[in-house]
């Protein structure tokens, strides 16, 4: 599991890395947490994901899946956050 867990959190570094470090607001790492936790893969004991391995809380920082906004559920309960950008105005 151990091996799964590493191959996973690179992967997910990897692509995280590449869009920039988008962070969720906390509120959003809330939500997230209150799916996970409802989820039959939710190990509460070990406070991560039976599915991808990854480690899962409400705090904002960096070795939580569920503060990184360009990550998704692998089995669907929460998708990416997108945040909106506006380069209209930006025409000078």
């Amino acid at each position: 599991m151990l091996l799964v867990r590493l191959k996973t959190f690179v992967k997910s570094l990897f692509f995280h890395v590449y869009a920039g470090f988008p962070k969720a607001t906390q509120a959003e790492i809330i939500d997230r947490w209150i799916e996970c936790q409802k989820c039959k893969e939710f190990n509460s004991e070990k406070s991560e994901c039976n599915i991808c391995g990854c480690s899962l809380g409400v705090k904002s920082k960096f070795l939580n899946k569920l503060a990184w906004a360009d990550q998704e559920c692998p089995i669907g309960k929460w998708s990416k956050i997108k945040r909106e950008t506006n380069n209209e105005n930006k025409n000078t």
